[in-house]
């Protein structure tokens, strides 16, 4: 690593080498200048940082550079806020140009590629961080974000400063990869969570259950996540869908996740299933929509109010309560069969999602404790009785058949497979159905 150190005011050669300790003012290059760029950049200008701007949707002029190179000539930092992985790869050919001493990949992309990119700046002597954030464009304008930070733990503590300006909980992850393999764990459990709390909040509702109090319900209890106590009442609730992330991105990162379980040969039946189910969601809404508007999407397929609706509303929403509980537990452990593929501190992991968007009751017990067969499959048969779209709930049904008569009880550790991927999916062709188009 480089030995070197951050501008303060005075400094005259361009990078500032003086005493890290007197850090104030910093010389930031900031390449990709969307929603959450555009936020960002908003947060280090206040804080009094110099940042110059690329993107090659902007004209040239003024703060905006004409190319990325340009950009990080005299930066102490470089951000990269890219759309992926392959627009990382891209800017590659600037970074080797301008050779910037610190690289931080703010972008959601994949740990292999930020090895690759990391291995390829080195010899130039340009340090990486992948620092991927969590908390979405509101997070970002009031300074809110979770960062997971991935490389070197030295250099973080050294940009950590700068960090702070848009991120109050900044964690370090592991090595190089380990932030973008964490935040894509993280936004895989929480489309599930979003997803089966919809599902199971459509299907209680169709039994005259009041939503508000659906929700409440479940959070009291194991069912409970960082959704359904935060994006239900703020955002599906009231309709208002403006959470600040969109459906593209949600489905971008499961596919990341998917994409490290196979190149792990690890079995994630249940978050294969949920990208499908994304998938399908996100071609009904759009990319750009907002991706708490899954749940609009789950009533819309759905038949409204179950014809005689049989069981008190009450019932109903006790057997959805323990059924949510089982899929954000057998989610968390396909998580964590990943994490422990991929070589990250499963406990680090834990730590990280339990501050992030990923939390459930699920990550916040370690994912033990036991998966209810017996509810999953009650609450498909809610499912049929409101003719509710449920790909999750039902799939979590059908991965867990054979196993009702009472709560099944799978070992925790490292779960035996899940059970050897829940018996391959028990069924066959479960296994990887989320991977088909």
């Amino acid at each position: 690593m480089r030995s070197y150190c951050l501008p303060v005011p005075g400094d005259t050669d361009g990078y500032g080498r003086a005493a890290l300790a007197t850090l104030r003012v910093v010389r930031i290059a900031l390449a990709g200048v969307g929603r959450m760029g555009a936020a960002i950049s908003g947060r280090l200008r206040a804080a009094g940082h110099r940042v110059t701007l690329y993107d090659p949707a902007l004209p040239a002029g003024g703060e905006v550079a004409p190319t990325l190179a340009a950009a990080a000539n005299r930066s102490v930092l470089t951000f990269l806020c890219l759309p992926d992985a392959a627009a990382v790869e891209a800017s590659l050919p600037g970074l080797m140009e301008a050779a910037p001493p610190i690289v931080v990949d703010l972008t959601s992309s994949l740990p292999s590629t930020t090895r690759r990119v990391g291995a390829a700046l080195a010899p130039l002597g340009v340090d990486l961080l992948d620092c991927p954030l969590s908390g979405g464009v509101a997070g970002a304008r009031a300074g809110t974000l979770t960062a997971m930070v991935g490389g070197d733990p030295d250099l973080l503590e050294r940009v950590r400063p700068v960090l702070s300006t848009f991120a109050t909980n900044v964690r370090w992850a592991g090595p190089l990869g380990s932030g973008h393999a964490t935040k894509a764990l993280n936004n895989a459990l929480s489309a599930v969570a979003l997803t089966a709390t919809a599902e199971m909040l459509v299907m209680a509702a169709a039994h005259g259950a009041s939503e508000a109090a659906v929700i409440d319900a479940f959070n009291r209890g194991p069912a409970r996540s960082q959704n359904s106590e935060v994006k239900f009442p703020r955002d599906i609730l009231p309709r208002t869908y403006a959470a600040g992330f969109t459906a593209g991105l949600m489905e971008k990162d499961l596919a990341t996740a998917l994409e490290m379980a196979a190149a792990r040969a690890v079995e994630t039946p249940l978050l294969a299933g949920t990208l499908s189910a994304w998938r399908e969601a996100t071609a009904a809404m759009g990319p750009g929509a907002d991706f708490t508007r899954v749940h609009a999407v789950i009533a819309g397929r759905s038949g409204g109010r179950a014809p005689g609706a049989g069981e008190p509303a009450a019932l109903a929403v006790g057997v959805l309560e323990r059924a949510l509980a089982a899929v954000n537990l057998m989610a968390a452990r396909e998580a964590l069969r990943i994490a422990d593929a991929e070589g990250l501190d499963r406990h680090r992991v834990l730590a990280i999602v339990n501050t992030s968007t990923g939390r459930s009751e699920a990550t916040r017990a370690g994912a033990s404790g036991t998966v209810d067969a017996e509810a999953l499959g009650e609450a498909a048969r809610l499912a049929g009785a409101a003719r509710a779209w449920a790909p999750v709930t039902t799939l979590g049904a059908d991965l867990t058949r054979g196993r009702r008569g009472g709560p099944s009880r799978i070992p925790s550790g490292l779960d035996a497979g899940l059970d050897a991927g829940l018996d391959a999916g028990l069924d066959g062709g479960l296994v990887g159905s989320g991977n088909t188009d």
